[in-house]
């Protein structure tokens, strides 16, 4: 009889242990599924004065005019607020610009340098002014990270 209780209680651990292995499983995929990036956006219309700084978020479209702006990629290396480092980093965007052809490029701006974008017969100054929030020692996903650029026609 106590053979056949530790039988029992044996097997009983073995299937708590198999169902808390399939519960990893599962939430290690519902984590994987968040990483995939976020559906595309309908472009937001913005109307702004030359050379004024805008918003981009990551995969949101931004119109101004006659171009469409879509921040791709945000690398922010500079140094957090709250850590002493020996190298100061660099924040770059990787941006694509498109215009009312369909015709498109994309550029990695760098913080503060302007970049002389070419797009059919038409030429722009795009600036990046800021990358916001600035990093702290608990670094922000991509995701939630704005760039600040503005566009100037020439």
């Amino acid at each position: 009889m106590k053979h056949r209780i530790g039988f029992i209680l044996l097997v009983l651990l073995f299937l708590a242990g198999c169902a808390r292995s399939k519960d990893v499983v599962t939430i290690e995929r519902t984590v994987n599924l968040h990483q995939q990036p976020p559906p595309r956006f309908d472009p937001f219309v913005l109307s702004c004065q030359q050379g004024e700084s805008f918003a981009l978020s990551w995969l949101k479209p931004v119109t101004i005019g006659a171009l469409t702006l879509t921040l791709q990629k945000i690398a922010d290396s500079r140094c957090p607020k709250d850590v002493l480092c020996i190298w100061a980093g660099i924040a770059v965007a990787d941006v694509q610009l498109q215009d009312s052809t369909g015709a498109s490029v994309y550029r990695t701006l760098s913080l503060h340098n302007m970049e002389r974008v070419e797009l059919g017969a038409k030429a722009y100054q795009v600036t990046l002014r800021d990358i916001a929030p600035y990093p702290r020692a608990a670094n922000l996903n991509q995701i939630e990270k704005e760039a600040r650029v503005s566009v100037t026609p020439l």
